[in-house]
């Protein structure tokens, strides 16, 4: 039987933080893409914090890629991408009213950054 830290228990996780970061990988690219189509149609109306969330998004959809290669490369741009969505959030509380949604992303994120740390431990 192995521990909790061992390498069965350690790739369960990090298939599991694939597996939801290519599905919050798929909503942050579609993400990406609205606020992309709405920047365009109304470049008059664009904003720093619209522009803000847009880098937030494609840090967590990269942090998303780089994780099934490196995973604390990757739990970093993906909790960066958070970090950055949620201080938008709570900036502009008028634009975001349900900003516990955008703390989502970070599960694979957290996920990404146990496997890291437990792969440097061996």
């Amino acid at each position: 039987m192995t521990s909790f830290l061992g390498s069965s228990s350690v790739a369960i996780i990090r298939w599991v933080a694939r597996i939801l970061g290519t599905v919050i990988g798929l909503m942050a690219l579609f993400g990406v893409v609205e606020a992309l189509t709405y920047h365009l149609e109304r470049t008059s109306e664009i904003t720093t914090p619209g522009v803000l969330v847009w880098v937030g998004f494609l840090l967590i959809l990269l942090g998303c890629v780089v994780g099934w290669f490196k995973e604390l490369a990757g739990s970093l741009l993906i909790l960066g991408g958070v970090v950055l969505l949620v201080a938008i959030a709570l900036l502009t509380p008028s634009e975001f009213r349900n900003a516990w949604i955008l703390s989502i992303p970070a599960l694979p994120g957290l996920l990404y950054l146990y496997v890291g740390l437990a792969r440097r431990k061996k």
